[in-house]
């Protein structure tokens, strides 16, 4: 904070020389592998630990394969993200381990001032395993622009605080929809092991959450169509959360094949057409379901 601080100070300073960030040099966290504008990227094999902010944070590429990539940050680690894609398209995370301070694989929609919407599309994570994170899988908060076709298959969680975390809020959120998560064993999660969160309270200091609802309706967060099939967890503090606007309901969110094991079951606020088939949440505490703002909510055998 003192680094970012003392950069903003110079913004002022029409020349500037090297001996003007000096001062600063001993408290910047920067990011480690930072791609922009490429084609045809391939990152096979290197490990990355302890680093101070983003460890991977590809922007505006096209054809990008991350494989074999191991990150150890510490879980202490703020902003020590793992891997962040932002607004790219035809990208596959293949066979990579992360342990992170914050998020461990994470999609966003950067808000840079750059010409036309931003988007990313075309995503495969497979076979990949995240320990420690703020959220295994995560979408977000930046979801500015366009998001789509983004499959998770094969992976594992284990002692994530969430394991898929989507999340954003108004006046930076944009679509996110196709999402395709299969295949996903986790364990020990510690908050909930599946989180939707248009209500995202990544705010300045001083403000209040419920701050939230008073911004102007620009850049509301739209998501919709997400697909989950074949989830196993075993132990986590709540089932699933799903937290939408009242005038932005979450949609189209279809549940098969799943088996949790957590404390506490299913809560909904603030959506519509959600299907849960042949979902067994393992709870004591009841109800097992509590929902509230909802339309049509189909649960089946």
């Amino acid at each position: 904070m003192k680094g970012e601080k003392y950069l903003k100070s110079l913004k002022n300073k029409s020349v500037l020389t090297a001996d003007d960030f000096l001062p600063a040099r001993d408290f910047l966290r920067p990011k480690m592998a930072l791609f922009v504008d490429y084609n045809k990227v391939l990152i096979d094999g290197p490990t990355f630990k302890n680093l101070p902010n983003f460890v991977m944070n590809p922007q505006h590429c096209t054809n990008l394969v991350i494989r074999n990539v191991q990150i150890n940050n510490g879980y202490r680690a703020q902003n020590g993200d793992g891997i962040d894609i932002s607004s790219c398209k035809n990208v596959m995370i293949y066979k990579c381990t992360v342990t992170a301070g914050d998020d461990g694989i994470c999609m966003k929609l950067s808000g840079e001032k750059t010409p036309g919407v931003p988007e990313l599309a075309n995503v495969i994570i497979a076979d990949c395993i995240v320990y420690h994170a703020h959220g295994g899988f995560v979408i977000g908060s930046n979801t500015d622009g366009s998001m789509q076709n983004i499959f998770v298959n094969n992976c594992s969680f284990i002692g994530t605080d969430m394991e898929v975390r989507v999340k954003s809020n108004a006046g930076r959120g944009g679509t996110v929809k196709q999402v395709y998560i299969q295949n996903i064993h986790m364990a020990n999660i510690l908050n909930e092991a599946m989180g939707f969160d248009t209500c995202y309270a990544d705010m300045p200091a001083g403000k209040e959450k419920s701050t939230l609802y008073e911004q102007p309706n620009n850049k509301v967060p739209d998501f919709s169509n997400f697909y989950f099939q074949n989830i196993y967890c075993n132990g986590a503090a709540k089932a699933i959360s799903i937290k939408g606007m009242p005038d932005a309901l979450i949609r189209q969110l279809y549940f098969k094949d799943m088996v949790i094991a957590s404390k506490s079951g299913f809560n909904c606020e603030n959506a519509a057409d959600l299907f849960l088939k042949n979902v067994h949440i393992i709870t004591a505490k009841q109800p097992v379901f509590e929902t509230n703002g909802y339309r049509n909510i189909q649960i089946t055998e």
